[in-house]
């Protein structure tokens, strides 16, 4: 998402980009026999945040969007972060929270059933962890409540990839049930930095704890293969 040329400009055209990596990349070895061994990395996760130019974060995107998906969601804090610039720290603390106060009751609204079935839906897809995320991207097991896309093919290409239907998806879930618990934690926290809500962000958020050296694969990636 981060190569396309229309992503990169908006970005470099509004923000002050910056990368951090936040653990060694994971790395799978699996040893067929007869000296074919298959090496690849795991799909990780990633958060984009939104800082003011004393770094406090403003807001959080977490996980992988569709590209007009992510553009679209980075243009409030862009304009939020904008309108703050003159306020004092304490006007510029309330602001955020009001922000984030109302941006949250918004999603709890959208979230709600109604009869005419036009709602976000509270758990489009299930958010179960890094592990089985990997297993449902790939494939390499596939119970029955990750099997919705299975039949679809790979995407190759860029322009198959925004369109493809796991990535909207997890668009939906980034959007609706993640961001919630996003806003209420920074309306909570008040001044904050990205280092010290990274690891909530990880392990209550994207469900890849950074303090779990196997970010949840674990027994239960093995537990998988032999049911």
């Amino acid at each position: 998402m981060f190569s396309r040329e229309d992503v990169s400009t908006f970005i470099n055209q509004h923000f002050e980009p910056a990368w951090e990596m936040v653990r060694p990349v994971p790395i799978v070895r699996i040893d067929f026999g007869n000296g074919n061994v298959s090496t690849r990395t795991l799909h990780g996760n990633v958060a984009s945040y939104v800082c003011g130019a004393d770094g406090q974060v403003v807001d959080i995107l977490p996980g992988i969007y569709t590209p007009a998906a992510y553009t679209t969601a980075l243009a409030r804090p862009r304009d939020l972060t904008a309108g703050m610039r003159l306020l004092d720290a304490e006007r510029r603390l309330a602001t955020l929270r009001e922000y984030h106060q109302g941006a949250a009751q918004i999603l709890r609204f959208a979230m709600q059933p109604r009869p005419n079935g036009n709602q976000i839906p509270q758990n489009p897809m299930p958010d179960v962890g890094k592990g089985r995320v990997e297993l449902r991207v790939e494939r390499v097991v596939a119970p029955p409540q990750l099997n919705q896309f299975a039949p679809a093919p790979r995407p190759r290409t860029a322009a198959e990839l925004a369109n493809w239907q796991p990535l909207i998806a997890d668009t939906r879930l980034n959007e609706s049930t993640r961001r919630l618990l996003i806003h209420d934690r920074l309306a909570a926290v008040g001044a904050v930095q990205p280092e010290q809500i990274k690891r909530w962000l990880y392990r209550d958020v994207l469900h890849a704890d950074l303090d779990d050296p196997n970010l949840g694969l674990g027994d239960d990636f093995f537990a998988e293969i032999e049911r």
